[in-house]
């Protein structure tokens, strides 16, 4: 193996080289440092991009909730709304029918009863009879009807009363026909006429 001859100083020599080892170890730890430096702002810039995205994400979510419920609501809204107006058109219609008997006049409502006691009669005149059901505002003015005119058919008026704001239900024995002349059922189209009257009276 050649021999290596140092020369000069040998303490200076290995000062030197000492010297120059940290050097490149201080240049290799800065380099090592920067390249650190660098991927830990790489990872902190993902992980940021990442948090705003999941906090958009998150806004977004809220956004459309508080749309949803805000649409729900006014939904709700609306249908209250439309539900108090069809209560106050309901009374005002309902009013005007407890009304009808007394803005008509007794004898033209008893002449209508009286026709539409005809009418159920000779709908029912090949099953020999009709049970009649009327509405309790008008039993006795109906019994007193059935008693006076001739109808081509037996009348039984039942015990039971039905609901209404008068007229009756007309029926065969067997129950296989029901007719209905109750008022709010013989004047429907007079009546949708009045709900309109009375929502333009009551909202414009």
């Amino acid at each position: 193996m050649p021999s290596v001859r140092l020369y000069g100083d040998p303490a200076a020599v290995a000062k030197t080289a000492v010297e120059d080892v940290r050097s490149e170890l201080s240049r290799k730890f800065e380099e090592a440092l920067d390249g650190a430096v660098r991927i830990l702002d790489a990872a902190k810039n993902r992980a940021l991009a990442k948090i705003e995205r999941e906090i958009g994400e998150i806004l977004r979510e809220a956004e459309e909730r508080v749309r949803a419920e805000r649409a729900t609501r006014e939904a709700e809204l609306r249908v209250e709304e439309l539900n108090a107006k069809n209560e106050w058109i309901e009374k005002a219609v309902s009013e005007a029918l407890k009304r009808l008997r007394s803005h008509v006049g007794d004898e033209a409502y008893s002449n209508f009863l009286a026709e539409l006691l005809r009418r159920a009669a000779e709908s029912l005149r090949e099953k020999g009879e009709m049970i009649i059901e009327p509405t309790s505002r008008d039993r006795d003015l109906i019994e007193k009807l059935v008693s006076s005119l001739e109808l081509p058919v037996k009348v039984t008026i039942s015990a039971e009363n039905v609901d209404g704001y008068g007229g009756f239900i007309a029926s065969s024995p067997d129950g296989s026909i029901r007719l209905d002349y109750r008022i709010e059922y013989v004047l429907a189209d007079v009546i949708e006429q009045a709900r309109a009257a009375a929502a333009k009276a009551l909202f414009g």
